[in-house]
């Protein structure tokens, strides 16, 4: 893979304000302004686009809403009527005429359907997958390389949801008692661990009490069955040790514990020697 620069610009020279974000070389700009400072930048988003609702893109799933339009217009209707978010990503293309109706009309589409196929955030706002419109082959390729950088940018912003998952980066934790945890592992947020994960219940000798752990099975993350401790959703960490301890219930170097397909360990992996 060839390398980017991206440029993020700060408007108001505040970290947590406005930022617009692009890479050099290519069209899509995306902007990132926290709901405080929407009204003191909305005429920065008076363009033709897509744009993402998010209430928070710190929290294990995210819940969004997706969608297209004039997004000033859009923005300040949702101010009025959507109380769930606190940040909006807004999508537009730095050229002449910007994205045509059809463009975000694809772009919508595309996205929505995406969202809905994650487990990972909540798209309770969305209702449906919207029609998919009709494109020539050309336009669907210009397209597809816009959502590339999209999605690239978004997850350097923060928003990682859409970015496309390495197959190559699912590893399992277990041991002799049956206890079977799988994740997947992201260098910047950690490990998620998958929902349906086998954790054994009782501590192991030596092990006086795990504060995550306890905390997971007061809110029913963890729940009981067939003598396990099930997950119940993607519950992700930021130690990979936290999440191997979880599974094996007991203290555990997650570096060592979690191994992929072939048998090597994130240490081995994603360590620098």
């Amino acid at each position: 893979m060839a390398g980017k620069t991206i440029q993020i610009y700060l408007p108001s020279g505040k970290l947590k304000g406005i930022k617009k974000a692009s890479i050099t070389t290519e069209k899509p700009i995306v902007f990132q302004v926290p709901l405080t400072e929407v009204s003191n930048n909305i005429d920065k988003l008076d363009f033709n686009g897509i744009y993402i609702l998010v209430d928070s893109i710190t929290t294990n799933k995210p819940q969004l809403y997706i969608g297209k339009g004039k997004v000033k217009h859009r923005i300040q209707q949702h101010i009025k009527k959507k109380s769930f978010w606190n940040t909006v990503f807004a999508v537009k293309l730095d050229s002449i005429n910007g994205f045509s109706d059809t463009d975000i009309s694809y772009l919508e589409y595309y996205f929505i359907k995406k969202a809905k196929g994650l487990t990972n955030i909540i798209t309770e706002e969305n209702k449906q997958i919207p029609q998919i419109p009709k494109l020539q082959d050309e336009k669907l390729d210009e397209l597809t390389c816009y959502i590339e950088t999209i999605e690239f940018i978004l997850s350097t912003l923060g928003l990682k949801c859409f970015q496309n998952e390495d197959e190559n980066n699912t590893f399992t934790c277990q041991d002799k008692y049956g206890s079977f945890g799988q994740g997947k592992y992201n260098s910047d947020s950690g490990l998620l661990l998958l929902k349906g994960s086998k954790c054994k219940m009782a501590l192991h000798k030596g092990t006086k009490n795990l504060p995550k752990r306890t905390d997971l099975i007061k809110k029913g993350i963890l729940k009981e069955k067939d003598g396990f401790y099930i997950l119940t959703e993607d519950t992700t960490f930021s130690s990979v040790s936290s999440a191997a301890q979880i599974v094996l219930a007991r203290r555990a170097n997650g570096w060592t514990e979690w191994k992929n397909k072939e048998g090597k360990t994130l240490d081995e992996l994603y360590r620098i020697k």
